[in-house]
């Protein structure tokens, strides 16, 4: 418990050649490493240069000042071994008008606000001779509050502040539940030297953990830290002379994990829809997505396919977005 498109065939082919291999232990707050937004997944999860929608703030908050408009957006990934992985959230940029006067218009900023949600309920419990007790359930939960300014139109700098909370009902001696709480730290840059060239760096993760008091768990309980893995990701997208077409790469390093290698590419068509392929750390990704108004407001649909490795299933993402 505790514990269309041959361009994008290519350059999915190239991609593979650099991927690195899996084989990393498990390590707390995995469920914030595990990627949010069926776009995102289905390009590979390389998403931290990509300012175009809600889920950009949780990939980098430097990508806010830069998002078309406002947006909110849910996601529901359902995994293997009956876990879930939810996503509720809200993006805007905060763009001043210059004044009559011709001064200087302020700053460009952005904020964001989310909750992603992970668990998985039925796990059965058993006692020594092996009889079930009774179904356990486990669940975290990531609160974010996003802001980011943009000093000059090619470049931003943002911050996400995270309040942690981990739950596991009836499992103490006296049937109350095990909980944690903590609180993290997301720092990131957005670099645009080109209009269809855009660079990422964000380090996720700073002072993120859990405290444990295990004394009502075990005989001689006590208390105990799992520090989350402080990751930096940085990565590159480039919008291709065809315009339709959306490339984009991240490397994501950390002390207590192998580097992971992270490819995408969109080809979207206005009047169509959007075909994405990734390779997402050596899984290949693959989904679909389609727009259309109602009531004169923006909306979207995404659907992202994650496929097997060592675990027993496919993941399986869905998105919804709206802009207003």
């Amino acid at each position: 418990m505790k514990r269309i498109v041959i361009c994008m065939t290519g350059f999915l082919i190239m991609a593979q050649g650099v991927a690195a291999g899996n084989g990393d232990g498990g390590y707390a707050g995995a469920f914030l490493r595990m990627g949010i937004g069926a776009r995102a997944k289905a390009m590979g999860d390389a998403f931290s240069a990509i300012p175009e929608d809600a889920f950009s703030g949780i990939y980098n908050p430097a990508l806010l000042p830069h998002l078309p408009g406002r947006q909110a957006a849910v996601s529901f990934a359902f995994l293997p071994l009956d876990r879930k992985l939810d996503y509720v959230g809200y993006a805007q940029p905060l763009q001043p008008k210059r004044g009559d006067d011709g001064e200087k218009a302020p700053m460009r900023a952005g904020f964001a606000v989310a909750w992603i949600h992970a668990g998985v309920d039925g796990i059965d419990g058993r006692d020594l001779a092996g009889n079930h007790t009774r179904d356990y359930s486990f669940s975290e939960n990531a609160f974010y509050l996003s802001f980011a300014l943009s000093p000059h139109e090619k470049f931003a700098l943002g911050v996400s502040g995270k309040v942690l909370y981990s739950r596991m009902p009836d499992i103490q001696s006296d049937n109350s539940a095990l909980t944690s709480s903590g609180f993290g730290l997301d720092v990131g840059a957005y670099f645009t030297p080109f209009t269809d060239l855009h660079l990422g760096v964000v380090l996720r993760d700073n002072m993120s953990r859990y405290t444990w008091n295990t004394e009502k768990v075990w005989e001689r309980g006590t208390s105990v830290t799992d520090k989350f893995p402080r990751v930096m990701r940085a990565a590159v997208a480039y919008r291709t002379p065809l315009r339709w077409l959306l490339v984009s790469g991240e490397v994501e390093e950390s002390k207590e994990q192998n580097p992971r290698y992270h490819f995408g590419a969109e080809a979207a068509l206005p009047q169509i829809g959007a075909l994405r392929l990734g390779l997402d750390a050596g899984h290949l990704t693959f989904g679909l997505g389609f727009g259309f108004k109602v009531l004169g407001t923006d909306m979207g649909l995404n659907y992202a396919y994650v496929a097997p490795d060592e675990a027993p299933g496919a993941d399986h993402i869905f998105s919804w977005h709206f802009g207003f």
